[in-house]
């Protein structure tokens, strides 16, 4: 969705190197926007980012605001007071009493402390306003990714958008906000000084105005500038950080040590390391080039404006007192300049993340929907009291259009209570038609029956409560025992006999119950405390996970690779005691697993091609038959051969 780059520019043109990764120009990155329509919508963004930050804390907010009101107002304040008190000292100079100096330094001295209070309060403020709006954010982005359709998760573009939207929550919000903060502070000060200025002379306050123009100029288009460029650098930041997890996770850590990978693995992240900074000092210093012809306009404004505050006490237009006074107001906004031109920028560059972060959130609305019919009831498809009945009719489906299909009008059917088994070599389609079962994908053409409703029409999730999946590259929860049960269905966390029983069922309690704190024990050594499982151990905990999750059908793909022979007897043995409550539809490349089934089915390049029991398939001498043989050591291995998908 998101391959192209933003405000119409298009995707940048790559060469590919050798070792996969991708050499180009900043010219590449950065195409040219409209700066007119850029400038129209600097307004936009900027009320986007104040929209979020109300959304996630209006109370904080308003009062952030108000302290900084009242920091503003002081600061004019003080000004007001300085230019009385240079009145009282031209008077005292001319014989009148000191005292009447007492008043006017009281002042001062009450409004400067008053003003130094309320910006230590906004800064502290600010910290929580960005702790706020960071929670909100995220919480935001965890709703669309646990909701997105499952199949844009395996689409780089995908990828490129969360990251995206996930540098926006972390640190753009933050910018966001510190950028806001900046620019209220710097803004109400600003127009309590200029309020002064203006009572001064309003010509002084004309020059200061036009000297802030070239430095907001170039500090906008910097903005813009920046996004295009990490926007454009998303896809090289996730291969670096692919690497970098490569080299450091504990997963991969066992590999790379025997393989020897970790310089080969070094030198890949240095060379993509390399090339982004070689990328960067280019962006940085056409920036710099930039910020410089800005900050020279700027400087120029300003001597323009010191001249004429000069060329008016010279010639008698001002007294002495309020020329003093205009030059430190024009020399207060000449500070804050750069204060509110940054905080400016800080927003607009905040709100180009941010519209990447929107249209993350968006996802969800573009994603296709089931089917244009009525959708049934949540009770259509309610747990039944008694096993599944799936079917799946003349399914097919293939991956993308132009793509060959993965599966190619593929039926079969678990009647309620059966053990029904699904068989295939490598890429046959075993793994994309249980995704398809479970609508995580959804068909070309064909329908899928739970309980005789079609699962196009059934409201979303129905299938997902109904159905019990174990895949082969499940999960280890490195939380305590208790959780990884619990887990399978957390609105029953609390009972915590049925989870013991789903692990006597998996034949985990033993273990589970040697533990040094029995079921409350955490698991894995990612965590201080942590107790390592052996693998089969985490694969009978997974198993009890599926028991205790329920639900009238349970697809199980591999439940038992981990576990040794006399463990995979005792879990099967379990297994048919269940069916009295679940039908189960097991993927196994393993017979001694699946022979025990009421029918199977062998898929091959996406189709069905035989269907029965163990043994009316071994009688049949066909493609079960001869996979069966080879696993046996009674036939030659053909190449590629082999169960798994």
């Amino acid at each position: 969705m998101s391959g192209v780059a933003p405000h119409g520019a298009g995707a940048p043109s790559a060469r590919e190197s050798a070792n996969g990764h991708r050499s180009f120009t900043v010219d590449d990155l950065i195409r040219p926007v409209d700066r007119r329509r850029e400038l129209r919508r600097t307004p936009e963004l900027a009320l986007d980012a104040v929209r979020i930050v109300w959304r996630a804390c209006p109370r904080q907010m308003l009062a952030a605001a108000l302290l900084q009101l009242v920091a503003g107002a002081g600061v004019g304040a003080q000004l007001l007071i300085a230019k009385a008190v240079l009145e009282q000292l031209v008077e005292v100079g001319r014989g009148s009493p000191a005292t009447h100096l007492y008043l006017p330094f009281a002042l001062f001295t009450g409004v400067t402390v008053l003003v130094s209070i309320a910006n230590a309060a906004a800064v502290q403020q600010q910290r929580l306003l960005s702790e706020l709006v960071g929670r909100h954010a995220y919480a935001r982005i965890i709703t669309v990714g646990s909701t997105v359709d499952y199949r844009r998760f395996e689409t780089p573009e995908f990828h490129d958008e969360l990251e995206r939207a996930l540098a926006s929550g972390e640190f753009r919000i933050s910018d966001m906000v510190a950028g806001l903060s900046q620019l209220l502070a710097a803004g109400l000060t600003t127009v309590a000084v200029a309020a002064v200025l203006f009572a001064l002379e309003p010509m002084l306050l004309a020059f200061i105005g036009l000297a802030a123009v070239p430095a907001l100029a170039a500090a906008l288009h910097n903005s813009r500038e920046n996004h295009a460029f990490e926007y454009a650098m998303t896809p090289e930041s996730r291969q670096r950080a692919y690497v970098l997890q490569l080299m450091t996770s504990r997963n991969a850590a066992k590999e790379v040590r025997l393989f020897g990978l970790g310089l080969h693995f070094r030198s890949r992240y240095e060379q993509l390391s390399d090339e982004r900074l070689r990328q960067l000092r280019i962006f940085l210093a056409k920036r710099l080039r930039v910020s410089l012809i800005g900050a020279c306009g700027t400087a120029i404004g300003m001597a323009i404006a010191l001249g004429a505050l000069t060329f008016l006490l010279t010639h008698d237009r001002m007294d002495v007192a309020a020329a003093l006074t205009a030059g430190v107001a024009m020399q207060q906004l000449g500070t804050r300049i750069p204060v509110i031109t940054g905080g400016i920028s800080k927003l607009v560059e905040s709100g180009l993340f941010i519209e990447d972060y929107r249209r993350f959130l968006a996802l969800p609305d573009a994603a296709p929907t089931a089917a244009a019919s009525p959708r049934r009831p949540v009770a259509a498809l309610e747990r039944p009291r008694r096993p599944t009945s799936l079917v799946v009719e003349q399914v097919s489906f293939r991956y993308s259009a132009t793509a060959a299909p993965t599966l190619d009008a593929v039926s079969l059917e678990v009647r309620p209570g059966e053990v029904v088994a699904l068989v295939g070599e490598n890429g046959s389609g075993k793994t994309t038609l249980v995704k398809l079962i479970c609508q995580l994908y959804r068909p070309q053409s064909g329908r899928i029956l739970w309980n005789g409703a079609d699962a196009a029409e059934l409201p979303a999730g129905a299938v997902a409560s109904e159905a019990t999946v174990l895949f082969q590259d499940y999960l280890q929860y490195h939380l305590s025992a208790l959780d990884n049960v619990v887990l399978g269905r957390i609105d029953r966390a609390d009972e915590v006999e049925a989870a013991v029983d789903a692990a006597r069922l998996a034949r985990a309690d033993g273990f589970l119950a040697r533990l040094p704190h029995g079921y409350d024990t955490r698991l894995g050594l990612q965590f201080e405390g942590g107790h390592e499982l052996s693998v089969g151990q985490w694969q009978r905990l997974s198993l009890a996970r599926a028991f205790f999750r329920g639900g009238g059908l349970l697809i199980l793909d591999e439940p038992t690779a981990s576990l040794d022979p006399r463990a995979e007897r005792d879990v099967f043995a379990e297994m048919r005691r269940l069916t009295d409550r679940q039908s189960v539809l097991l993927i196994s490349h393993r017979f001694s697993s699946v022979r025990f089934a009421d029918r199977i089915y062998v898929l091959d390049n996406g189709r069905v091609i035989e269907e029965g029991s163990h043994d009316e398939l071994v009688a049949r001498g066909g493609h079960y038959a001869e996979l069966f043989d080879l696993q046996r050591g009674r036939a030659p291995a053909r190449a590629g051969s082999g169960l798994r998908d």
